[in-house]
């Protein structure tokens, strides 16, 4: 019973996915977009190119957020459970790579921007708030006097269970590891692998150590 009820409940998903003018889209060249149970409201979706995946997985929700892809071979992928309000999902030129984990919520408008065939991985469990801004490259080139690049682009890696605040930059090439706490206005310019540990400040480092965190007030 419990098997046939969850069927139902998808079918429904999907009705409601594609209700008229709930979601828009605009496709040129070659996208698929797999939806096993997502609900989608208000979402964008601009995808130009060959070869790009949009991978939803099981249940949660996405609201008023942008799906764009300029280039060849992306992949975005989202992960089972958690919710998703506000959120930019950006990806030019080819090969790069979008992942978020299971039971992972961002609460407002959130810029994920990847470019030059990087990544940005986000772990499980993780919580994130508003006005949060992930940039794996500088989208210009910066050069030395010889004429050569300075600037190459990197993935930027965020392990499970991190709590990012209000108003975050994370730049390219950073990796947070587990059961950290990024404060609100911090710019992170480079990585933690501690773990336990509150992380503040312009540039970022590291505050208070031998911390946890939960999602309730206790």
């Amino acid at each position: 019973m419990k098997k046939i009820i969850k069927v139902m409940i998808k079918k429904l998903y999907f009705l409601y996915n594609y209700l008229p003018f709930n979601n828009l889209y605009e496709i040129r060249g070659g996208v698929k977009i797999y939806n096993n149970g997502k609900i989608l409201k208000g979402c964008k979706f601009k995808c130009h190119g060959t070869g790009n995946k949009i991978i939803l997985k099981d249940s949660g929700f996405i609201r008023n957020s942008m799906f764009f892809i300029k280039g060849n071979n992306n992949v975005i992928e989202i992960d089972s459970d958690g919710g998703i309000t506000n959120a930019h999902f950006w990806i030019e030129d080819s090969n790069n790579r979008i992942v978020i984990g299971k039971n992972t919520n961002l609460c407002g408008s959130i810029h994920l921007a990847c470019i030059e065939g990087t990544e940005i991985h986000i772990g499980d469990d993780c919580l994130f708030s508003s006005d949060i801004v992930f940039r794996t490259g500088d989208s210009h080139s910066l050069l030395d006097l010889q004429g050569n690049r300075i600037n190459p682009s990197s993935d930027i890696v965020i392990g499970n269970h991190v709590w990012i605040g209000h108003r975050v930059t994370i730049n390219k090439g950073v990796n947070i590891s587990k059961d950290n706490m990024i404060g609100t206005g911090a710019i992170v310019t480079k990585s933690f692998n501690e773990q336990g540990t509150v992380i503040a400040g312009v540039p970022a480092k590291i505050v208070k150590r031998d911390i946890q965190w939960c999602a309730e007030r206790v």
